[in-house]
């Protein structure tokens, strides 16, 4: 995504890591990388010294703390786009993973600030490719905070965002299930491994019969 703004867009990328995985090149882009121990002591001062730079993008290498996710929201509040990463297991179990963070009374507050601050969430997983130059590919599930999404985070409901989600393709959301059929589709990875990785494996039998899950 950064590879992308940097192509196609003049902005100010600043990005905080720990530690740097890949060295990007300016393009239209202003980038600063800085690297967590070396340049900054912790994401939080990090954050806090990035916000001041006027940067138009910020990457956060990992939200592991309250005072890191806290700081985001707060440079997401003031205007900047904010990349972050977290480990969960889909983009709807995101959300729990988050407020795991926060004590249970301030949670109200952290549901707020992500139903209004938050675009977007993609969870990503990396496959064994079948075809031939192609090593591995990731499967995605990518979900978008529409007006349903917004409310079933506000009130609790995670519950329903998997199912929504599924609902969503029209509106570029997207599933395990469907990334999984989308690649076998295209011959980049073998069923079997597909089947065995599936969160659902029988919804996606079914995508690759050409049965849809109501």
């Amino acid at each position: 995504m950064l590879n992308f703004i940097n192509q196609n867009y003049r902005k100010h990328i600043l990005t905080l890591e720990d530690p740097i995985e890949f060295i990007f090149t300016e393009d239209k882009c202003l980038i600063n990388q800085r690297e967590i121990g070396t340049d900054v002591k912790n994401f939080e001062i990090g954050m806090k010294h990035a916000v001041r730079e006027d940067p138009d993008i910020i990457l956060v290498g990992e939200l592991r703390d309250v005072e890191t996710f806290k700081t985001a929201i707060h440079a997401a509040e003031t205007g900047h786009l904010v990349y972050g990463t977290i480990h969960a297991a889909s983009a709807s179990s995101c959300i729990g993973r988050i407020l795991d963070l926060f004590p249970q009374e301030e949670h109200p507050a952290i549901r707020s600030a992500i139903a209004f601050n938050m675009k977007g969430i993609v969870a990503q997983k990396l496959l064994k490719s079948i075809r031939p130059g192609v090593s591995r590919v990731p499967i995605c599930e990518m979900m978008f905070f529409d007006v349903l999404v917004r409310k079933y985070v506000m009130e609790g409901q995670e519950h329903l965002l998997a199912d929504h989600i599924r609902k969503s393709t029209k509106d570029g959301m997207q599933d395990f299930t469907m990334s999984l059929k989308n690649l076998i589709d295209q011959g980049l990875i073998d069923r079997n491994d597909a089947l065995e990785i599936a969160p659902n494996r029988e919804a996606l039998m079914m995508a690759l019969k050409g049965i849809g899950v109501s």
